[in-house]
C-alpha cells in the first residue's frame, strides 16, 4: 500500500492519540495530595478573605447587644498559563522507523506535561523564602510575620533551623495548633501532612512509623503516628534537608482550565505531522498557613 502525503497523518495519528491517553495516566500527579484541584471557568479565579467576629461581651442587663462586622480579608487573583511542547514527526522517520521512536513520542510528552504541572505545585515551597515570591499578604510564603487582618502577626517559620528529629517535628506541631485566625481566635489546626526531599525519606519513616520514641530507650509509646495522614516524600524538593508539615488550613490551589491533550498540525509541503501536548492552569496559595516550613540545619 501506497502512503500517500496527505493520509500518512491520519493513520499515523489514531495510534500516537491512544498512547498518549496510555501514557499520560501511566505518571500518577503527585501534587494533588498537597494542594486543592479546582475547575476554573474564566481567564482567571479570584478567592478572597473574609474574618469571622470577635470573643462575645458581657451583656449587662438592659444594655444594647453588642455589634461586629467580618473584615475583608486578602485577595488572590490565579491567572491562566497555557503551557505546551511539541515535536515534528517527518515522513522519511516513519518509513525508516528502526528505534521504536514514534511509539514513544507519546510517553516523552506526557512525562513532560506531568513533570511540568508538578515542578510549578512543589516550586511553592521549594521558594518559601524566597523574596521574588510573595502571597497575598505581601511575604513570602514561611514568614515569622505574616499580616493578621485583623491585627497582630502569625509564624510558620521555624524560630530555629533544625534538621527533622523527634523534637523539632513536634515543636512544629505544637506551634500550628497555637495558630490564631484573623480575629486572633484560635483556629485549632492541626498537622495533616509530613513533606520531606528524598534524602529525609529514611528519616522522616523512622518517625511516622516507630511504635516507640526514636533514639530513646525509655520505652516512651511514640505519639507522631497518630497526628498525620500521610507522609509524601518529593524529588521536586530541592533543598536537600528542608521540611514541612503541611496543615488542615486551606490555601494552595491547582486551578485547572483545560486538562492536559494531545494535538497535531500537519504540514503539506514537507509532509511533516507536528505533535504537541498542551494544558491550561494556575497555581498559587492564598493562605499560607496550610504549611509550617523548617529549613533544616
Amino acid at each position: 500500500m501506497t502512503i500517500a502525503g496527505g493520509n500518512f497523518p491520519e493513520l499515523l495519528w489514531p495510534g500516537i492519540h491512544d498512547l498518549w491517553g496510555a501514557s499520560y495516566e501511566r505518571y500518577p500527579a503527585l501534587y494533588p495530595k498537597i494542594c486543592e484541584m479546582k475547575t476554573a471557568t474564566k481567564a482567571f479565579e479570584k478567592t478572597q478573605g473574609v474574618t469571622g467576629l470577635g470573643l462575645a461581651s458581657v451583656k449587662d442587663s438592659g444594655a444594647a447587644i453588642t455589634y461586629s462586622d467580618p473584615f475583608q480579608g486578602y485577595q488572590r487573583e490565579f491567572v491562566m498559563v497555557t503551557y505546551s511542547l511539541g515535536t515534528t514527526v517527518t515522513r522519511e522517520m516513519v518509513e525508516d522507523e528502526q528505534y521504536d521512536y514514534i511509539n514513544k513520542l507519546p510517553t516523552f510528552l506526557a512525562e513532560s506535561m506531568r513533570q511540568t504541572e508538578e515542578t510549578a505545585v512543589w516550586n511553592h515551597i521549594n521558594r518559601a523564602t524566597n523574596a521574588a515570591y510573595t502571597g497575598p499578604d505581601g511575604l513570602v510564603l514561611a514568614s515569622a510575620s505574616h499580616l493578621l487582618v485583623g491585627g497582630g502577626t502569625y509564624s510558620n517559620l521555624a524560630a530555629t533551623s533544625a534538621d527533622l528529629s523527634q523534637t523539632s517535628l513536634e515543636t512544629g506541631i505544637q506551634l500550628i495548633m497555637d495558630w490564631v485566625d484573623d480575629m486572633n481566635l484560635k483556629m485549632r489546626a492541626l498537622p495533616r501532612c509530613l513533606v520531606v526531599p528524598t534524602g529525609v525519606n529514611f528519616t522522616a519513616r523512622k518517625l511516622m512509623e516507630s511504635a516507640g520514641v526514636v533514639g530513646s530507650a525509655d520505652n516512651d509509646k511514640n505519639p507522631i503516628p497518630g497526628l498525620f495522614s500521610d507522609l509524601i516524600v518529593s524529588p521536586w524538593l530541592t533543598d536537600t534537608d528542608a521540611w514541612a508539615i503541611l496543615t488542615d488550613v486551606p490555601g494552595l490551589k491547582f486551578w485547572r482550565k483545560r486538562e492536559s491533550e494531545i494535538v497535531r498540525d500537519n504540514e503539506f509541503d514537507t509532509q511533516n505531522l507536528k505533535i504537541a501536548t498542551t494544558g491550561r492552569w494556575a497555581s498559587d496559595f492564598d493562605d499560607a498557613r496550610f504549611a509550617w516550613w523548617n529549613p533544616g540545619a
